[in-house]
């Protein structure tokens, strides 16, 4: 493995995102991007409107505030997820209230759903996670017979598929991100997507009327892929360590969560427009979605031939996943991933720390079919030595 395995640092940077990042801090980019970027969305969504926020978190928030939800009102969601979701409903003033996740599935546990159901319920957040659709017959059905308005969180699913028809067209709006570990990357940036014109038109004015992002920040964003592709071949070492840690402190690197959202927080960056100078590199990857979700399903073919007689439990097999991450269950999750941190220096999942026994395994661009099967053969000897 030439370079070291991590699932959290920019993992679909190659080498032309770096230079891109160069030139746009040079140049200030394309000022067209964002339209670019819109449009692409709706090409890729015909009959949807899209409209753009500097992160994810931004477009929940605005879509929680263009559905004119309230104090009293409340926002059901999967409680496997980044703290991002909940905090966005709770920064409009409305109510998130957490769903048990399946541990089989990752997906939300439909049992669960329905009894946390209540009179102030207005909307119901489905997130297909890691790329794996989640069952969207059985919630539209939950949702329809209790008038619910149907969101969905396809922050790791741009791409992937339910029956043949895309993620992202089955309720009544969803949102997406290009998060530094998402499908496509842009450090930070957002999308959503709706056919409900009148939703649209409260989004289109949302966003008008948001401020852009701090010369600052959007300057930080864009050292991001520049210094994590020059320290990343460092960061096993403690020179590296040291390195990415003065980057920080220095804030020439941002945080993909920041410790005040940790806390329930709102980061004053949040909400705001989305940068042209971010949307240059977001439109850039995503003319590699293709290529990028096709390797993912590759990636995810070695690991379901070498892992299925090993004891793991593996994710379903769905034609329109895109595995943004291979996500493996076992009673010793937590003692795999140690082994490959301490033993291997491989960053195998710091994404959702929760109680649930997962493993993130790497199915981004740079991670291939050679690593894929090393990984393997090492995860076979360390469940070996767990038993």
């Amino acid at each position: 493995m030439n370079r070291p395995v991590n699932i959290g640092l920019s993992p679909n940077l190659e080498a032309d995102d770096v230079s891109l990042a160069v030139k746009v801090l040079l140049t200030g980019g394309e000022k067209d991007a964002k339209a670019k970027l819109v449009k692409w969305f709706e090409n890729y969504f015909p009959g949807f409107t899209a409209i753009p926020f500097n992160s994810g978190r931004s477009a929940e928030w605005a879509i929680i505030k263009a559905l004119g939800l309230k104090s009293d009102d409340e926002v059901l969601y999967q409680d496997f997820t980044c703290v991002a979701v909940p905090n966005s409903v709770e920064w409009v003033g409305a109510k998130a209230v957490g769903v048990v996740t399946d541990p089989e599935t990752l997906d939300i546990n439909l049992i669960d759903l329905e009894k946390k159901i209540g009179p102030k319920t207005q909307a119901v957040i489905v997130q297909h996670t890691f790329g794996q659709a989640a069952d969207l017959k059985k919630i539209k059905q939950i949702c329809d017979k209790n008038k619910l308005i149907l969101i969905e969180d396809c922050a790791h699913a741009l791409g992937a598929t339910y029956q043949d028809k895309k993620l992202g067209t089955f309720g009544k709006v969803a949102f997406f991100s290009l998060g530094r570990d998402k499908v496509v990357s842009s450090v930070f940036g957002g999308m959503t997507i709706t056919k409900d014109p009148k939703l649209a038109r409260k989004l289109i004015e949302i966003e008008a009327d948001l401020s852009e992002n701090s010369w600052s920040w959007v300057t930080q964003q864009l050292l991001h892929p520049i210094l994590t592709w020059l320290l990343l071949p460092l960061s096993p070492f403690d020179l590296g360590k040291a390195m990415w840690l003065i980057a920080q402190k220095l804030q020439l690197l941002s945080m993909a969560v920041y410790e005040t959202e940790r806390q329930g927080g709102q980061p004053s960056c949040f909400p705001a427009k989305y940068s042209p100078k971010l949307a240059t590199l977001g439109l850039h990857q995503l003319h590699k979605l293709a290529r990028f979700n096709q390797h993912r399903r590759d990636i995810a073919a070695i690991y379901f031939k070498q892992l299925t007689e090993t004891g793991l439990g593996l994710p379903s097999k769905q034609d329109g996943g895109i595995y943004l991450r291979f996500t493996v269950t076992h009673p010793k999750a937590r003692e795999l991933y140690l082994r490959a941190k301490v033993e291997k220096k491989w960053i195998l999942g710091d994404w959702y720390k929760s109680a649930l026994p997962v493993l993130n395994l790497p199915t981004y661009p740079n991670f291939t079919e050679v690593p894929a099967k090393q990984l393997c053969d090492q995860i076979k000897i360390w469940l070996k030595l767990t038993k």
